[in-house]
């Protein structure tokens, strides 16, 4: 079985969707990333970040590499197996892992650590700025296809759809359009990820 250290509606949360749409049971894990690690877990990832998986022994520490390694070990259609479907999954997949979730982490990471208000309000609107950017680019794409990587739901989907639950830990919403929030409602009407905020006892805010 596969054991899953998690945070409620961190972006491990796509690792426990992915388990879930390839009906794997999982051992969760709570990690509270407020507060300081436990040994235990920085003998697993001296990080101290979520998703881990382990897997007999064998540990695996970064989101996209563990989504990737799941799915293909599970034969999911998340993850088409070859072709420009699988090029465009793994792009989409790569932007939401390398460039959304990097975006909102410099937001947070301002809010945290920078000290001077006048310097932190003027760092935060610009950190926001490239926030709405981005999911400017993502209303682009899905008014003109109906998922991120084209017609059929990638795992792409799954990830973007958990990063934009983030926005109420912000300081302010971001700017998330009609065709992205059509998505964000498809995405969390799956069982797999209704069954993911079941037990991660999360709300899912965004897609209002």
């Amino acid at each position: 079985m596969y054991k899953l250290y998690y945070a409620p509606g961190a972006c491990s949360m796509a690792i426990h969707v992915a388990l879930n749409e390839c009906s794997q049971p999982v051992q969760l894990e709570k990690i509270d990333i407020r507060a300081p690690r436990p040994p235990e877990f920085l003998k697993i990832n001296p990080r101290g970040q979520v998703p881990v998986l382990v897997e007999d022994g064998a540990v695996l520490r970064e989101g996209a590499a563990i989504l990737i390694h799941v799915l293909e070990k599970h034969q999911n259609p998340l993850l088409p197996k070859s072709g420009p479907a699988r090029d465009a999954a793994l792009e989409w997949l790569m932007f939401c892992n390398a460039t959304l979730h990097p975006a909102y982490s410099r937001c947070f990471f301002l809010m945290r650590n920078a000290k001077d208000e006048a310097a932190k309000e003027h760092l935060l609107g610009v950190a926001m700025a490239m926030v709405d950017k981005l999911w400017a680019e993502v209303e682009d794409r899905l008014g003109a296809h109906a998922f991120l990587a084209g017609d059929e739901i990638t795992i792409a989907d799954i990830l973007m759809t958990v990063i934009a639950n983030w926005g109420d830990h912000l300081p302010a919403r971001p700017a998330i359009g009609p065709h992205t929030r059509k998505l964000l409602q498809t995405v969390i009407a799956r069982p797999a990820y209704k069954k993911a905020l079941e037990t991660e006892k999360v709300e899912y805010k965004a897609a209002a």
